[in-house]
């Protein structure tokens, strides 16, 4: 009985000395289902560990001189660029007196300006062609507008059932002049003289008087301001 109370007496200084031989981070390291280890053990969590350095992932905007990003003003053109002003139907050129063809810049009377030759200087037929009862110059101008306004090249000659082509009328300098007509369905081509009244070489007479002073008035007339 006694030794036996001596054994139990012995195992806690033996405890005691183990534990101030080991220190006390013997006891401190966590485990399964441990807790945190002591101030000296230095084992467990590293305080900050887990996220990373402040900053990291998608940056801020720029500042004011960082230049960064979008630069103004990129994606459209200066000023102006594009569809430039006036752009559209102009005045004829030469080429288009003649040729047969309506131009979109003889509406509102807008033939006779653009006549690439001399004008002005013929009103109505000369009595030298010996025709009576032709037709005023504002008559053959008032036609001519009407037929430019409606994109149609042909007019009916006044006391006539013939048709001219104003579009094809072109002067030959100085007094001259070459077009077409339209006669039974039929187109014809002419030249003629506008002081002498000849027409493809030979006196003008009923008809033929009245397209050609209908031509001579589109060639050389003096147009609305007649």
């Amino acid at each position: 009985m006694t030794l036996t109370l001596r054994s139990s007496r012995l195992i806690p200084a033996a405890l005691v000395l183990f534990a101030l031989a080991h220190g006390a981070g013997a006891w401190a390291r966590p485990g399964f289902g441990g807790g945190l280890g002591g101030p000296g053990s230095g084992a467990g969590v590293r305080p900050g560990a887990g996220f990373g350095a402040p900053g990291a992932g998608v940056g801020g905007v720029g500042g004011p001189a960082s230049g960064a990003g979008m630069r103004p003003g990129a994606g459209w053109g200066a000023p102006g660029a594009g569809v430039r002003p006036g752009a559209g139907v102009g005045r004829p050129g030469p080429g288009v007196y003649g040729g047969g063809a309506w131009h979109a810049s003889w509406r509102a009377g807008g033939y006779w300006a653009g006549r690439p030759w001399t004008y002005g200087w013929y009103g109505t037929a000369p009595l030298a062609w010996g025709v009576a009862g032709m037709a005023s110059a504002a008559a053959i101008t008032s036609a001519v507008n009407a037929a430019a306004a409606e994109q149609v090249t042909v007019i009916v000659v006044p006391q006539t059932a013939v048709q001219l082509n104003y579009a094809s009328v072109r002067a030959i300098e100085p007094d001259s002049v070459s077009f077409s007509w339209i006669e039974g369905g039929l187109s014809k081509a002419a030249t003629g003289n506008c002081r002498q009244g000849t027409l493809n070489g030979m006196a003008a007479a009923a008809a033929t008087a009245h397209l050609l002073n209908a031509a001579c008035t589109v060639a050389y007339g003096a147009g609305p301001a007649g």
